[in-house]
Order: structure tokens, then sequence, then C-alpha cells
């Protein structure tokens, strides 16, 4: 599965090239990481390379390049694209890549009122490796396309609820927040944060596997991830919950304050030197 670049130049290796100099090239088994720029600034950096390395490690593959030369590669893309907000994808297949690609954020409305989700009965390999995988993402796009859903979540063949396509999936009852156990989905940087606001908040976090068929306990649900970060769901399937549930509402505005943070943080790091 090729991905394109947009805007005017990308990486390729350790160098800058323009968009017109891309061959496009099938991507699956190779790693990858999509950030998100806010401001110039890509949003938990450190978390996303030391993510990059772990799945290259799971998935049997070499980059070539250290962890401070990929963060002037990604600042110098950022800079000569001239670009303050989107996201970025930086891929390793055989070669180091990356790009800024088409990104779609939540609206307003979304977040308020909360999405809606469908089921799609598929496993990702080796989970804990963020790769691409062909099969599962043309699946869940196909019901994206025909459903209107914002997401898909997947279950594997024994009935849990794990993850979603390109986001990982929480669920609460009370007072407390369920979750798939951490060696059946992907590490999501946006989940790890949720943990530690969750910690920080002094709310319960139960990891375990969920049924499908008990979902409808919950009282609420939200995906979080890179592009939507935290975002309630109103309904999965046909089963509805919550989308202003307290407890939603207070991870959403805690895990803001922390971007605007570690924003603020990075542009006074930049402007000092």
């Amino acid at each position: 599965m090729a991905v394109l670049p947009i805007h005017t130049y990308f990486v390729f290796d350790d160098e800058i090239k323009p968009v017109s100099q891309f061959v496009p090239a099938e991507n699956e088994g190779g790693i990858y990481e999509v950030l998100r720029v806010i401001n110039g600034v890509p949003l938990f950096l450190e978390d996303h390379l030391q993510r990059f390395f772990h799945s290259a490690q799971l998935a049997g593959k070499t980059i070539r390049y250290t962890e401070p030369q990929i963060r002037s590669f990604l600042n110098k893309l950022i800079e000569q694209n001239h670009i303050a907000e989107g996201n970025v994808l930086i891929s390793c297949k055989i070669h180091l890549k990356a790009f800024f690609i088409p990104h779609k954020y939540p609206t307003t409305e979304m977040y308020s009122l909360g999405v809606n989700c469908g089921i799609l009965n598929a496993e990702r390999d080796n989970p804990n490796a963020k790769v691409f995988q062909t099969n599962v993402r043309q699946q869940a796009d196909k019901l994206l396309a025909e459903n209107e859903f914002y997401e898909v979540l997947l279950v594997d063949n024994n009935g849990f609820v794990t993850e979603g396509s390109r986001s990982n999936v929480f669920f609460v009852a009370g007072n407390t927040i369920f979750t798939a156990r951490g060696n059946q989905v992907l590490h999501g940087i946006t989940r790890q944060k949720v943990l530690e606001v969750a910690h920080m908040l002094q709310t319960e976090v139960i990891e375990k596997q969920i049924p499908l068929s008990e979902i409808q306990q919950f009282d609420a649900a939200f995906i979080t991830g890179t592009s939507p970060k935290i975002l309630p769901i109103r309904q999965i399937d046909k089963m509805e919950f919550d989308p202003e549930n307290p407890i939603i509402i207070r991870l959403m505005e805690t895990y803001d304050n922390i971007i605007s943070a570690y924003v603020q943080k990075n542009m006074n790091k930049r402007n000092l030197k």
C-alpha cells in the first residue's frame, strides 16, 4: 500500500528532496509512525521515536540512523515545507522516509456529541509493533467508506474487543476505565498518555479482555490516537454510549493541557537557539 506525500519536500534517508522525486513503493511489512505537528512542534517526538525503534526491533528492521539524526531530519522537513500544523508519516522498510500526509481532525461537534464506530472481526499480526498491514487496513477502509463510521473496532477470534483500526479504545463503568491488555494492542502514544492522566486524576484503569458481547454494560467509551486525541464514542454498531461522561471530559481537558505545555516548552527551546 503506497502512501503519497503532500506539500513540497520529503525526507529520503538523510536527504531532503522535492516531492517530484518521490517514488511510490509498497509498504507492507514496513514500520511507521504518524506524528502530529502543532505550531511547528512534532508532538511527543521522544515517545514516537522510542516506539519507532522498538517496532523495528520487533519487526526485524534495521534503522541506519540515530534518534538525534532522525529528529534533525524531521525538524528540517517541517522548516523547509513552512508547515506549522499537520501530520507527518515516518517509515522504514528499506529506506527511511518522512513526509507530510493528508489529515482530518475531529470537529468540535464530534468532541461534544461523540462519533459512530463499527465492528471488524480482524487481528493485527504482532500488535505491539506499528507495522503496515495492508489486509486489515483495506477491510477497515471499506467498512469506514460504506457506513460513514469514524472508526472501526477490531474484534479478535475469541470475540474480544482489542483496539481500533487506527486507534486504541477505552470503556468507562462508574468511576473506572477499562481497556484491552497491553500485549493485545499497539502501545499508542495517546494511550500511554491517557494511562498517565488517569493516574494523575486518581482514576482506576483496569486492563483486561473485553468481550464484545458485554460492552453495552459500560456507561461510556472513547478512542485515542494522534489525530483524534481523546474522542468520545456515541455509538458502536447499534449500541449507544454517553459522550458527555464526566470522566472522559476530565481526561480530554487534562490531556489538552499537557499538549499545550509540551508545545510551548519546545517552542521556547527553539526560540532560544
